[in-house]
């Protein structure tokens, strides 16, 4: 805009606008960087009073980056103490953790300093092993031959068919232990058709009655991976869903790329929610966010459906061509648009249906997760307008 173009008297609008379009774009490039996880670009000047918000969010998640960096390193002390369920998860995560660590540390401080007592003498050894609560299990390091235990087989394992598993699975350990290795650290599962069993395992090279045997000391663990695996899934899991978050998705495609895993990416959009939440409220809004859920789940027994957040989806999998999921993803929106909302009575209230884009990652890609997933976004906005006038002929 050329202001001096202008009339005198709008001069001075002509600067407000100008200044206003400025700002709006750096508004708009400066979501485009939070929206991709770009935390490094450009920020909006402090005269850009529209952007107070996106700043704001943009500080938040520097913070909270540098936080994650900290616990990578092994400093669990940090804590948050805003974002509301995530807070409380992020600080659960870290208070489990700094005990992990604790009782990790206790208990290889007591089993070496049972180790130095063993050292005397093997009587000595049987009489302190005898008393304790860890699991000792002496077996000849060629042969897999059962030179003692502490505490019989049967009061440590929990399933009958799991001896033999255990003892092949220590003989396994003992010959991978080098000539001069001291000691080995592992933890292992216990299988059966009904239940699984974890023990950890620190074996040691001894001498035993004229065996070179080794000392395995087992501790049963099944709780702490039970535990585990509950703080993955608060870690990993949309907590309304129960899919996979943004988190673990684009980890996993992260992981996928480093592997130069040939894969397509489908973003997910369900269509008219805010009108949902709106008229008929969050309950129901719920409700139509789990139906697109479970619906997406039946893409493909090995698809991995991941909810970013809000109406958006992203869905990874390994083995389709671009061309079988569209086909997919079209027939899975026919059904959807099928199962129509109807109030008591009968009359269609609302009608259920989602806008998706797909792209193929070949093995030889060079896009980042973050670009190839916008990549993604944008064919979906494609879609979207290409089936406007559908929506709008549908109520909602």
């Amino acid at each position: 805009m050329n202001i001096e173009s202008l009339p005198e008297d709008f001069h001075d609008l002509g600067e407000g606008l100008l200044f206003f379009g400025n700002a709006l774009a750096e508004v708009r490039s400066f979501a485009s960087d939070l929206a991709r996880g770009e935390l490094n670009g450009k920020t909006p000047g402090p005269d850009n009073e529209l952007a107070t918000g996106l700043k704001s969010l943009h500080a938040t998640l520097k913070h909270l980056t540098w936080q994650t960096k900290q616990v990578a390193n092994g400093n669990y002390e940090q804590h948050i103490d805003f974002m509301g369920e995530f807070a409380d998860a992020f600080n659960l995560m870290i208070d489990q953790l700094r005990e992990r660590k604790a009782e990790h540390e206790q208990e290889l401080a007591e089993i070496q300093k049972s180790t130095k007592e063993l050292e005397r003498s093997n009587s000595l050894f049987e009489t302190i092993t005898s008393q304790m609560t860890e699991w000792i299990v002496m077996i000849d390091k060629e042969t897999g031959e059962h030179l003692f235990a502490n505490h019989p087989i049967e009061k440590a394992l929990t399933n009958d068919i799991f001896e033999a598993q255990l003892y092949a699975i220590l003989l396994d350990y003992a010959k991978e232990m080098e000539e001069d290795a001291n000691f080995l650290e592992e933890e292992f599962p216990l299988i059966s058709d009904t239940e699984i069993q974890w023990f950890s395992v620190i074996l040691y090279s001894v001498k035993w009655y004229g065996h070179n045997a080794v000392a395995a000391v087992l501790h049963d663990i099944t709780h702490e991976k039970e535990q585990q695996q509950e703080l993955e899934n608060v870690a990993y899991k949309d907590m309304l869903t129960g899919t996979y978050n943004r988190h673990y998705g684009m980890k996993l495609l992260n992981g996928w790329i480093d592997q130069h895993k040939a894969c397509i990416i489908c973003f997910i959009d369900m269509d008219r929610l805010k009108y949902v939440n709106d008229v008929f409220g969050h309950a129901e809004g719920d409700k139509y966010i789990l139906t697109v859920s479970e619906l997406l789940k039946q893409f493909s027994s090995d698809a991995v459906v991941c909810r970013l957040g809000g109406d958006e989806y992203m869905l990874l999998a390994a083995n389709k061509t671009l061309e079988e999921a569209e086909a997919i993803l079209e027939r899975l929106r026919d059904n959807l648009a099928s199962d129509e909302y109807t109030d008591e009575s009968g009359a269609i209230t609302y009608k259920r249906s989602f806008s998706y884009g797909v792209i193929e990652v070949p093995e030889t890609n060079t896009i980042s997760s973050s670009d190839l997933l916008s990549q993604a976004d944008e064919k979906m906005y494609e879609y979207k307008k290409a089936h406007k006038a559908e929506r709008r002929d549908a109520p909602g």
